[in-house]
């Protein structure tokens, strides 16, 4: 039967639409938007990343800042309005005295004491040339005699000989040419030469510093009277003291502040934001205040001093850290709520100001009356005042029973002792009684009697 050219037809394009490739979605329309969107995603969270690494995890960072700026504002306006008594004090004919004589002695000391800063730092320049080729030679040479010692005999000799060739080997050294001049000449010296003359230069530098202190001498004992001068009629801060606080404010370093009190595991950084506790100025939250602001923020009570600068006396930050006596949280900066200690899942939570002295109860259970602590001296007081010591025994309380037990014991021993003394009296007079010679009688009896 013949073939029909139309159904041939029709099959060949049924096939070709069977061998056809089913649509692939991915292939078929474009993923650009969604690629945009994946890299704008991952951009906002780099971006959020490095700033909670720099400031979300580091608020103190601008605490700092802010400190830096509300002090600065503070030290200005000190040197503006100048201290009074300061200014009394060096009108005094007394410190002008003082001060006469320290320029005088300045003056004096001036020309030798600049030709001497000249030469220690010509032998410095020297030092610094010859110290490392010769500390290394040096160093090589102990190792290998430490290793003689230890060797054995047949490569002693051996090694011995390589001392003595390290001993003599030329070292090329860029020796400074004079004073004040960046012009230098090689030399080469072998280690002893090395050894011989680094220790004339420190020979030398220790000559001139001494006699650098002899020429100073006047000028720096008078310097040091006119500051205990200013000292004892000044009340607060000098105009010099408190330019070296500006400066140092300009140098201020915005870091963490770490206390670390390994007798007792405390690690604290309070101070990082509570940075005017242990300023030589007394800071209030008046004077910290923000500009223009009519009331003190936050941050002006948190950069405030600390209320009692003689407990710090006695109680040195260092050694006993914050936390120790207020409790909180001393490791956490990331939020004031952690610092503080309030989080639900810190168990010693800082105390709250009308409870600050009960951390004095920690190291001070057994003292009665506590200087500094006025509200505990008078809990104490109410404690037994008020009876609490019938049912509740306290260290430093009730202890009366004590005392009459022991009154009780010691009267006790006493009239043992005095039976005791009584019996050897006796006993000694009867042996007085019976005694031939009069000399050891009488002796007998004076014992008897003592």
């Amino acid at each position: 039967m013949a073939e029909n050219p139309a159904d041939s037809d029709a099959l060949i394009k049924r096939e070709a639409a069977d061998d056809a490739p089913v649509r692939d979605p991915i292939i078929s329309r474009s993923t650009s938007n969604i690629l945009l969107i994946c890299a704008l995603l991952l951009m906002a969270s780099l971006a959020w990343a490095l700033y909670d690494e720099a400031y979300g995890q580091r608020p103190w960072k601008g605490m700092q800042q802010e400190f830096v700026a509300r002090y600065n504002r503070y030290l200005n306006r000190l040197k503006r309005s100048g201290n009074t008594t300061e200014k009394e004090a060096k009108e005094s004919p007394e410190y002008q005295q003082i001060e006469a004589e320290r320029l005088a002695a300045n003056e004096a000391a001036a020309p030798r004491t600049k030709e001497i800063d000249g030469q220690i730092k010509f032998i410095d320049n020297q030092l610094a040339a010859i110290t490392d080729p010769f500390q290394n030679k040096r160093g090589y040479i102990t190792v290998v005699n430490y290793e003689i010692e230890t060797a054995d005999d047949d490569d002693k000799e051996k090694m011995r000989r390589e001392v003595e060739e390290q001993k003599q080997e030329a070292i090329e050294v860029e020796m400074p040419v004079a004073p004040g001049s960046q012009e230098t000449k090689e030399e080469k010296l072998n280690f002893s030469q090395l050894e011989e003359r680094y220790n004339q230069l420190k020979a030398e530098k220790a000559r001139l510093l001494t006699e650098r202190v002899e020429v100073r001498k006047q000028a720096d004992e008078m310097e040091k009277k006119r500051q205990e001068f200013l000292k004892d009629n000044v009340i607060g801060l000098t105009r010099d003291q408190i330019d070296k606080l500006a400066v140092a404010n300009k140098q201020f370093d915005y870091d963490l502040r770490q206390i670390n009190v390994n007798s007792a595991d405390i690690v604290d950084r309070c101070e990082t934001c509570h940075l005017g506790i242990r300023e030589p100025l007394t800071l209030t939250p008046t004077i910290m205040k923000a500009r223009g602001k009519k009331n003190p923020d936050a941050l002006a009570r948190a950069f405030v001093s600390h209320p009692s600068k003689e407990l710090l006396q006695i109680h040195k930050v260092d050694r006993f850290g914050c936390s120790s006596c207020h409790w909180g949280n001393g490791r956490a900066t990331t939020s004031v709520e952690k610092g503080h200690g309030t989080h639900k899942y810190w168990q010693h939570p800082m105390f709250e100001r009308d409870n600050m002295e009960a951390g004095c109860q920690q190291c001070h259970s057994s003292d009665r009356v506590l200087d500094g602590a006025p509200q505990l001296t008078l809990g104490k007081d109410l404690f037994q005042e008020r009876g609490c010591v019938g049912c509740h025994r306290a260290e430093g309380f009730d202890h009366e029973a004590d005392d009459l037990s022991g009154a009780r014991q010691q009267a006790k021993q006493l009239e043992e002792e005095m039976a005791a003394n009584e019996r050897e009296s006796r006993r000694l007079n009867l042996e007085a009684d019976q005694a031939t010679d009069e000399t050891e009688s009488q002796r007998l009896r004076n014992r008897a009697v003592a």
